[in-house]
């Protein structure tokens, strides 16, 4: 037996498996015990080696058979863990510390202000009386007190009597009291008996067993619910519960309590195989304002590979009638559609060929569209695509091609039928550092075989056009300032010559006149599809300028200019033969801006020199100072004669307001129909801790006058799942540039 007075011991394991001691002149320790609200900073990596020191000092020591009894300004130090204790007892054969009395504790991630306790120093186990405690949890922080806490050899903890949050030390916003909390870091759950979850003072929540999520593991349980009133829906309530039925198979089932409509039942099923992803959804609802009427939809959606050259694709789904998504749905989107798609595609790559084999049909939401303007379905549609590098002279050789089998049901005309399309093509690119040539030379034959034709239109059609263009530019530039700033100049001429050929008897399956825009300047094609090839002797004529920061290398300004010059009229068009004679085409040009102060500019217009009127025109004036601040002014014209005619302001803001409050809103109104498409007000309060969120979100849910309203509300306890309706995805989707921080 023996004592000294303020002494370092440190304390090593030797070959014989004995203790032996150091002893060295000691010092008046000038460790001081954290303040009761620490702050949070996570612990370094574990370190196991079982020769590490263990350093132990305080103002008198007495040790007898490996215990030793430490007296006054107590410190032990073993592995990245520090005890910091008045007095304490440690067992230097088990690592054990026993403390009578209040003591520190920090260790890896984690930190503890205790009465009671005894720590193995080795194994980073405890099992303490009341405690503060705050420790990492999967990489976030958990805070807060026990009665009695403990942690075991796997690394789980026991907490009786605990409140536990997420918030800073000392804030209690919100917090869980549990009689019983245990916590699983490997496996990412915690579960609790008697659980309250308590905001602000006030319970929000009890049951007598729960459990919750501690990383993005998955786990079986009910989630967040969710709030929500919709004009045709009043007040509805979501519960969530998910299934984690095995490693690559989980379900989300989704009660949606409605006011006025009745329960709906939503469902997801995810399964993932060899062959990729599989999503399957399904929504049902006996409708309680339709006198019960069954609704429902369905959708597949798949995403796999099948070896090194082999994807596929599934994207199916089916509603029960044209209302569904304008009564069920949230959105101006949803309320919109007119056609669900059925889609199954299979595609191959290996090096310069491409194929694809399509099954894509479709469900016509609205009733109201005529069968035979329903897009046509394609069962199947095989293409393949050859492309090879240049050659030794810089040639380069292309083939597509295509067959596909056409149909339609109940159809006016009848027409259906099969379609084969092939197009061989040769470019030769020649290029300077300040130029480019590219001559290219296609021919296309297409062979139609066509069923339920009348008398007077053939069976077998075909169509074989040539193609040649000429693609140039040169690019000018000049230095702007001493910072190797520069601004260009680049003139670009594109010629292309079609052949006049008749294909006014050729069924429209899937060709679309193209939107005019400054791409369309060099495209060899004004249709999409390949039901029309349009006949063409033209000259585009374009000019774009760039300026280039010299400091940055950033493109602060690009402005681009053009037009078609036409040297022949056009002849060939959708239906018949109306033949076009301008001389030119309308004038098309596009413009960014990177502006001081963070402000940018975009734009684009199509203008008509013969009416001398802008056919479609776009600009948008944002604000972008940091992340937290968006200011977007937009406005779009379309003038073309059809159903799209339209006129809109469209005005988007998110702001903060002091250091915890922010702002969102848009407001979308039609100029021509003097109505508001869409507005939108959401306030949000943020803390270190938690948040609030509500919007406020009217817009037009038919084709017609008719507006809906909806109320957003969201409570977000951070490092629990969101309280209420996910208010991000609704700013995500009204507001350009936001991204949701939660």
């Amino acid at each position: 037996m023996f004592s000294c007075g303020s002494i370092i011991i440190r304390c090593t394991t030797i070959a014989t498996g004995l203790l032996g001691l150091i002893l060295t002149p000691g010092y008046a320790s000038a460790f001081q015990c954290p303040a009761p609200s620490f702050v949070y900073e996570p612990g370094n990596a574990v370190f196991t080696d079982p020769e590490t020191d263990v350093l132990a000092e305080a103002d008198k020591m007495v040790g007898e058979d490996g215990v030793y009894t430490l007296n006054g300004n107590t410190t032990i130090r073993h592995q990245n863990r520090v005890l910091t204790a008045q007095d304490a007892e440690y067992n230097a054969l088990t690592g054990e510390v026993r403390v009578d009395g209040a003591l520190s504790f920090i260790a890896d991630g984690v930190r503890l202000e205790s009465n009671n306790a005894v720590i193995d120093m080795d194994d980073n186990l405890f099992s303490t009386d009341e405690t503060i405690f705050e420790f990492d949890v999967n990489g976030k922080r958990a805070t807060g007190s026990a009665a009695h806490m403990q942690r075991n050899l796997e690394g789980h903890f026991t907490l009786d009597g605990a409140i536990y949050t997420s918030c800073p030390p000392g804030d209690r916003s919100w917090f869980l009291r549990a009689k019983k909390l245990r916590l699983y870091p490997d496996e990412g759950i915690g579960t609790a008996e008697n659980l309250s979850v308590v905001f602000k003072g006030a319970p929000l929540l009890w049951v007598p067993r729960f459990s919750f999520p501690i990383s993005p593991k998955r786990k079986t349980g009910f989630l967040a619910p969710m709030f929500a009133r919709g004009e045709k829906t009043g007040f509805e309530l979501q519960i969530p519960w998910y299934w984690n039925i095995r490693p690559d198979l989980d379900a989300t089932f989704v009660p949606r309590f409605t006011q006025r409509r009745g329960t709906q039942l939503q469902t997801e099923l995810r399964y993932l195989n060899r062959q990729g992803n599989w999503i399957i959804d399904y929504e049902y609802l006996n409708d309680r304002a339709l006198d019960g009427r069954r609704r429902a939809f369905s959708q597949v959606r798949h995403q796999g590979s099948f070896g090194s050259y082999w994807t596929s694709e599934i994207n199916a789904s089916r509603v029960s009638d044209q209302d569904y998504f304008a009564d069920l749905g949230n959105s101006l989107q949803l309320a919109s559609i007119t056609h669900l798609d059925r889609r199954a595609d299979l595609r191959f790559k290996r090096g310069p060929l491409t194929a694809l084999v399509r099954l894509q049909s479709y469900q016509t939401v609205d009733e109201d569209i005529p069968a035979d303007e329903r897009p046509y379905q394609r069962l199947p549609q095989l293409t393949a695509n050859w492309e090879t590098p240049k050659d030794e002279l810089g040639v380069r050789t292309s083939v597509a091609t295509e067959l596909v089998y056409f149909d339609r049901n109940n159809s006016v005309d009848g027409f259906t039928g099969s379609r084969f399309d092939f197009k061989p093509r040769l470019s030769w690119p020649v290029s300077g550092d300040s130029w480019f040539v590219t001559p290219s030379a296609s021919y296309r034959f297409s062979l139609y075989s066509l069923t339920n034709t009348n008398n007077d239109q053939r069976s077998k059609q075909s169509r074989s056009v040539p193609t040649f263009s000429l693609d140039s530019g040169l690019f000018f530039d000049r230095a702007t300032d001493n910072q190797g700033s520069v601004q260009t100049l680049e003139p670009r001429l594109f010629y292309l010559r079609v052949p006049y050929v008749d294909q006014s008897e050729i069924e429209l399956f899937d060709s679309a006149e193209l939107d005019f825009s400054i791409s369309q300047l060099f495209r060899e094609n004004r249709f999409s599809g390949a039901d029309r090839i349009a006949d063409a002797n033209q000259l585009s004529v374009a000019l774009t300028s760039r300026f280039l920061d010299g400091t940055s290398g950033r493109e602060t300004f690009r402005g681009s200019i053009g037009q078609i010059l036409y040297f022949d009229d056009r002849r060939v068009a959708l239906v018949g033969n109306a033949t076009e004679d301008d001389t030119g085409s309308d004038i098309v040009s596009e413009v960014s801006a990177a502006l001081p102060n963070q402000w940018f500019a975009r734009g684009q217009m199509q203008w008509d020199p013969n009416n001398k009127s802008t056919v479609r025109g776009s600009i948008l004036l944002g604000y972008r100072p940091d992340d937290n601040k968006i200011l977007n002014f937009a406005h779009r014209t379309v003038n073309t004669g059809s159903s799209a005619e339209t006129e809109q302001l469209d005005i988007s803001t998110v702001w903060p307001i002091g250091n915890s409050w922010r702002i969102a809103g848009r407001w979308n109104y039609s100029l021509d129909a003097h109505q508001s498409l869409e507005s939108l007000l959401g306030v949000q309060y943020d803390s270190c801790c938690w948040a609030f969120r509500i919007a406020a979100r009217r817009f037009i849910a038919d084709d017609g006058d008719v507006h809906d309203f909806n109320v957003f509300l969201q409570l977000v306890l951070k490092g629990l799942a969101p309280l209420g309706q996910d208010y991000g995805e609704l700013l995500e989707n009204a507001i350009r540039d936001y991204r949701d921080e939660f």
